[in-house]
């Protein structure tokens, strides 16, 4: 039983999907060349922010194995490991809806259904 909330509390969320790469119909639909290159490096940062979530999940899934697998861990142990988890998330989220709102602000709004109409093709 334990194991099974575990996957389900480390899959659930965990990076991979937050985030899409907008690069190129950013470069299509956005007119200003300042205003792209803003939006670029936005994105790549919510990009890097999403992989680094993905890379703490996976090592944090390591570290709870190792406690699970360990018949004297204490229930503190297991906080501390779903405590540090909960809070990168937190993290990570918070600097993805920044940057969303960021690139949202630097967009019109024909620009945004533009770019993201794009990407939903791509899925």
């Amino acid at each position: 039983m334990l194991w099974a909330m575990l996957y389900y509390y480390l899959s659930s969320g965990a990076g991979s999907g937050l985030v899409y790469d907008i690069e190129a119909p950013v470069k299509q639909h956005v007119k200003v060349e300042a205003t792209v290159k803003q939006i670029i490096a936005i994105n790549k940062e919510m990009l890097k922010e999403d992989a680094a979530l993905v890379k703490d999940t996976e090592k944090a899934k390591k570290e709870l194995a190792k406690i699970h697998a360990n018949r004297l861990a204490s229930e503190s142990d297991f906080a501390e490991a779903f405590a540090a988890l909960d809070d990168r998330r937190a993290l990570t989220r918070e600097k993805i809806l920044d940057g969303r709102f960021k690139m949202r602000g630097l967009m019109t709004a024909e620009e945004w259904h533009s770019v993201y109409a794009a990407v939903s093709q791509q899925d």
